[in-house]
C-alpha cells in the first residue's frame, strides 16, 4: 500500500496519471448516482417493471455488441495512431455516419424479435420495447463514444459524456419520485434516452466533426476494419455477446422478469470492478501504441486498486444492498459477490486487452473472445438452467478466468525477448 501511495504522489504532475484520477473519480460518482438512481426506479416502478426495464437494458446492450461489425474499433486505433486534428474529426463524422446506418439494421432486427419472440409479453414490455425503438440509435452512439474519446486522448469529456446522463437522470428520477405518482415505465425510457442525447449534444459540439475529406476517411476505416476491426469484433461478439445474453437467459428460463432485476442490480454493484483497470488502460491507450510493455508499477497500481475494492465490496455487500435498494433485494446479495470476483478477472483482463487493441492484433484479440465467449455461453446456459440469476454469477467467474489467463498469454507473447 504505502508503494502505491508513493506511485501516486509520483505521477501526481504526470498528465496520464491525472487523466486516471479525474476518470476514476468520475465513475466512483457514476457509481453512486447509478446507486441513487437504481434505487429511486426499484422504489418508483416496482420488482416487475424494474425486471421489465431490466430487460430492456439487456437487449439493447446485446444489440451494442452485434450492431458494431468492428467499425467503433477501428476508429479507436485509427484516431490513437494519428496526430493530425482534422483527421481525428473526419473520423468521429464517419463514425456518426455508421451509427444512423447500423440503427436501421438494429430497430428492423429487435422489431422482429418482438413480434415472433415466444417469450414476449405482449400485454405489457411487448409495447415499451416497440416504443423505445426509434430512439434506440443512442446506444450506437454511446458505443461510438466510448472508443472515439480515448483513442483521441479527450479523457476528460469521456468523464463527461459517462457522467452527464446519471447527474440528469437522478435528478429526474428525484422529482418524480417525490411529486408524481404512477409514471409509467414507457416515460422513464424515453426520459432516460433524453438525459443521453442532452450530454451527446454537449459531446459533438465539443468534437467538432468535419466534413472534410469524408470519403477519404471512410475508406481508411473500411480499410482498418478489414485488416483488424471485424476480427476484434468477431471475438467480442462471441466474448461480450455472450455476457449481454446473461439477463435474457435467465428471463426465458425463469417464471418472471423479477430475477432479471435481482441479477442488474448485483452487475450494476459489482461491474465497477472491471471499469477500474479499464480506466488505467483507456488513459494510456495512446501511450500503448508506442510502447514495447506496460510498466510493472501501472501494474501493481492496477492490480492493487482491484483487489482492495472487491474485498470491499465482499465483506460490505449486505449493507450496500439493504442501504441503497431494501431488505427485499437481499437476494441479489450472494450474487454481488461471485460477481465482484468474476468481474476483477474481466477487468484484468481488459487492462492488458487494450495494450494488445493498441497494438492493432486484431486476431489474438479474436482468439482470445472467441474462446472466452463459448466458455461463458456454455457456462451460462448450464449454470442459469440450473440455479437461475446465481448461476450467471458462477458462470462469469469461470469466464473471467479464462479471460484473464488467455490475455495474459498473448501480452508475455507480445512482449517475450524484450
Amino acid at each position: 500500500m504505502v508503494k502505491l501511495i508513493n506511485f501516486l504522489r509520483e505521477g501526481y504532475k504526470n498528465e496520464n496519471v491525472t487523466q486516471a484520477f479525474g476518470l476514476l473519480v468520475s465513475t466512483i460518482v457514476g457509481l453512486v448516482l447509478g446507486f441513487a438512481t437504481n434505487s429511486l426506479l426499484t422504489r418508483i416502478l416496482g420488482k416487475e417493471l424494474y425486471g421489465d426495464y431490466a430487460l430492456l437494458f439487456n437487449i439493447y446492450s446485446f444489440c451494442q455488441i452485434i450492431f458494431n461489425f468492428g467499425i467503433f474499433y477501428t476508429i479507436s486505433r485509427l484516431v490513437a495512431i494519428s496526430n493530425d486534428k482534422d483527421k481525428t474529426r473526419g473520423y468521429y463524422l464517419v463514425g456518426f455516419f455508421f451509427v444512423i446506418i447500423l440503427f436501421i439494421l438494429m430497430a428492423v432486427s429487435v422489431t422482429v424479435y418482438a413480434f415472433f419472440s415466444e417469450n414476449m409479453n405482449k400485454s405489457s414490455f411487448f409495447k415499451v420495447l416497440l416504443i423505445s425503438i426509434p430512439l434506440s440509435w443512442i446506444y450506437l452512439l454511446t458505443t461510438l463514444n466510448e472508443n472515439y474519446l480515448p483513442g483521441d486522448n479527450k479523457i476528460n469529456l469521456l468523464s463527461w459524456s459517462r457522467l452527464l446522463p446519471k447527474i440528469f437522470l437522478a435528478g429526474i428520477l428525484v422529482i418524480i419520485f417525490f411529486y408524481f405518482k404512477n409514471v409509467s415505465l414507457v416515460t422513464i425510457v424515453l426520459l432516460n434516452y433524453l438525459t443521453f442525447i442532452i450530454a451527446y449534444l454537449y459531446v459533438f459540439v465539443k468534437i467538432k466533426p468535419t466534413f472534410k475529406q469524408f470519403k477519404r476517411r471512410l475508406s481508411e476505416i473500411l480499410v482498418g476494419n478489414k485488416q483488424f476491426g471485424f476480427d476484434i469484433y468477431f471475438g467480442a461478439l462471441i466474448a461480450s455477446g455472450s455476457g449481454s445474453l446473461s439477463g435474457i437467459l435467465i428471463s426465458h428460463f425463469g417464471v418472471n422478469n423479477i430475477e432479471v432485476g435481482y441479477y442488474t442490480l448485483a452487475t450494476l454493484l459489482a461491474s465497477p470492478l472491471s471499469m477500474i483497470p479499464n480506466i488505467i488502460a483507456t488513459t494510456q491507450f495512446k501511450n500503448f501504441a508506442q510502447s514495447q510493455f506496460i510498466p510493472r508499477k501501472l501494474i501493481f497500481m492496477t492490480f492493487g486498486l482491484s483487489i482492495f475494492l472487491m474485498l470491499f465490496i465482499i465483506f460490505t455487500s449486505n449493507l450496500i444492498v439493504s442501504v441503497f435498494f431494501g431488505k427485499e433485494y437481499l437476494e441479489s446479495v450472494v450474487m454481488l459477490q461471485y460477481l465482484s470476483i468474476g468481474f476483477v478477472l474481466y477487468g484484468i483482463g481488459d487492462f492488458f486487452n487494450r495494450f494488445l487493441l493498441a497494438k492493432g492484433k486484431g486476431k489474438e484479440l479474436r482468439n482470445a473472445s472467441f474462446l472466452v465467449g463459448f466458455t461463458l455461453l456454455i457456462a451460462n446456459i448450464i449454470f442459469i438452467y440450473l440455479y437461475r440469476g446465481a448461476g450467471a454469477a458462477v458462470a462469469r467467474i469461470l469466464s473471467g478466468l479464462m479471460y484473464a489467463l488467455v490475455i495474459l498469454y498473448y501480452y508475455r507473447k507480445e512482449i517475450k525477448g524484450l
